[in-house]
């Protein structure tokens, strides 16, 4: 006999369906991305210096590319369990890589959508969700602004002025992580949202804030890495690449209508770039920026939903053994 409060099997079906449809959409979206991507700048790369040079540094920007995401979750994650009970590993990287990987979806809504599902059927309830989003939302955003700063050390001089710059903001979240709280409220109220309950605790805000500075700083390695690659000369390009790519990524994210920013971001490395680089070279580290960025997407959103699948499982046998 099915349990009292058990959801009707029609349900069940219908949750899964509408599951299964997402991630068909997601997939379309990621394979869509992948195609219109110049893999031949690859070769391109290839054939600027020795070819076991290049693949290293290749292979260092990929890492670097799936590791700051990774530090972007924790972030996330830390905002989350600040605002409310524990919740398992497993669940915030169901709901995190969801969300995620819905940017290939275009437009905002969808992707909201499926993350505010998959975070209710994992025990986040929807005024929790609400809080979290908004503060993480003020925090990539004024976060990532603030490490773009750093692309003034090459792009306008004065490298202890722009280094300066970028500092106050992250010293003035790590001190009163309240202002995080007071820009989601600000975003609540400009958005219509009905306001949250409950906000993450200060220490989980000053975590989140260190997290999150981390995943910019090494999120725009890649970009760096690229860069030296097509001949940039490293210590010269390393500031502009790591505030270039986080203040291109940031804008990126305000352009709503296009997925990941597709071709905001690009434009605005392109002219950052142009400062250390030819532009046909310049050119290059952009596209293989984007086709590196999606292929990391894809390696860690695939790895981490199917090792939250597997901790999930592995939970559930050993409470049932």
């Amino acid at each position: 006999m099915a349990d009292a409060d058990s959801p009707p099997g029609w349900r069940k079906l219908a949750w899964r369906l509408l599951l299964a449809g997402f991630g068909a959409v997601v997939v379309v979206g990621i394979v869509r991305a992948l195609a219109g991507q110049d893999w031949s700048v690859v070769a391109e790369m290839l054939g600027q210096r020795d070819a076991s040079q290049v693949s290293l540094l290749l292979a260092a920007a990929l890492a670097t590319a799936v590791v700051g995401p990774l530090l972007g979750m924790l972030s996330w994650r830390a905002v989350l369990l600040g605002g409310g009970p524990p919740v398992g590993l497993p669940q915030v990287m169901r709901i995190f890589f969801v969300g995620y990987l819905a940017k290939y979806v275009p437009g905002k809504v969808p992707g909201m959508v499926a993350q505010v599902k998959v975070a209710t059927a994992n025990g986040v309830t929807v005024p929790r969700m609400l809080g979290s989003g908004l503060c993480s939302m003020a925090l990539v955003h004024l976060t990532g602004l603030t490490i773009g700063l750093l692309a003034g050390v090459e792009l306008l001089s004065g490298t202890a002025l722009w280094i300066a710059l970028a500092s106050v903001p992250m010293l003035a979240l790590a001190l009163w992580p309240g202002l995080i709280s007071r820009l989601g409220l600000l975003g609540a109220r400009l958005l219509r949202r009905p306001l949250p309950a409950n906000w993450p605790a200060a220490r989980g805000l000053r975590i989140a804030v260190v997290a999150q500075c981390l995943s910019w700083l090494v999120s725009g390695l890649h970009l760096w890495l690229l860069a030296v690659a097509m001949g940039a000369p490293p210590l010269r390009s390393l500031a502009l690449c790591v505030g270039g790519f986080s203040l291109a990524t940031v804008v990126g994210l305000l352009a709503v209508v296009v997925p990941d920013g597709l071709g905001v971001r690009e434009a605005m490395l392109l002219a950052a770039l142009a400062a250390v680089l030819p532009v046909p070279a310049a050119t290059a580290v952009t596209l293989a920026s984007r086709l590196l960025t999606t292929v990391g997407d894809v390696l860690l959103g695939g790895a981490a939903l199917a090792t939250a699948e597997i901790l999930h499982r592995t939970k559930e046998a050993t409470t049932h053994a």
